[in-house]
């Protein structure tokens, strides 16, 4: 069944894969059943998650709805101009009483990765996860002052 958002997240992915061209910066590319489409190949049954960001004038703030995790589940990986979220679960759920078995299976993987749109620090970046949702929050590196070069 087609989620009613699913039109959405294809057109914000095809929008962010946009501006990283445009900003000469390869963006990540699915696997389709037909095969590759060049970039970094992530399996097309990860789920993206819905991440929100605001830019202050001293941070970046990037928030991911990524429900039914728990904080180890998940890894960061934060540069100066690209943050990168991946998380996999695995849960069995098995219960033997006199005539009958219940046994539950359930696993999900997350992978998105944005552009950000200010330099960070990552040193001094933090990350918070609470009720299923994932918070980074990145310094912004100060912006050096442009230095007249005189010509010899």
């Amino acid at each position: 069944m087609v989620e009613p958002w699913d039109d959405f997240r294809r057109f914000e992915e095809m929008m962010n894969r946009m501006f990283d061209q445009f900003r000469g910066r390869p963006g990540r590319r699915l696997m389709l059943p037909s095969g590759e489409r060049g970039g970094a190949v992530v399996p097309a049954e990860y789920r993206e998650p819905f991440i929100d960001v605001i830019e202050t004038d001293k941070e970046v703030i990037a928030t991911a709805e990524m429900p039914g995790l728990e904080k180890q589940d998940i890894k960061l990986n934060v540069s100066e101009d690209r943050l990168e979220i991946s998380a996999e679960t695995k849960h069995e759920e098995k219960k033997e009483e006199k005539g009958y078995v219940y046994r539950e299976r359930r696993s999900g993987s997350y992978y998105r990765t944005i552009s950000l749109p200010s330099p960070v620090d990552t040193d001094k970046s933090k990350a918070s996860y609470k009720n299923g949702v994932l918070e980074i929050k990145m310094p912004k590196t100060e912006v050096k002052k442009k230095t007249p070069l005189k010509i010899e």
